[in-house]
């Protein structure tokens, strides 16, 4: 029987994606990665998006973006 998936760790290693991948796509430092992914987390939690919903990772790219670039 397969085990099922733990929500904790796979938000972590979503979450730890996105840092990485701000890190290398948006060329930010590690740290800068850091705050804009707790920024995020804080507007999702605004919006009312469950932070274990694929809908809290999709638009979490354009929203960084954005606020980088706004």
């Amino acid at each position: 029987m397969a085990k099922s998936a733990d929500p904790k760790r796979i938000y972590i290693a979503r979450r730890a994606g996105l840092a990485a991948r701000l890190v290398s796509v948006a060329r930010i430092s590690p740290e800068s990665a850091e705050h804009w992914v707790t920024q995020w987390e804080a507007e999702a939690a605004r919006r009312g998006i469950d932070g274990h919903s694929e809908l809290w990772w999709r638009p979490a790219w354009e929203w960084i973006a954005e606020q980088r670039h706004g």
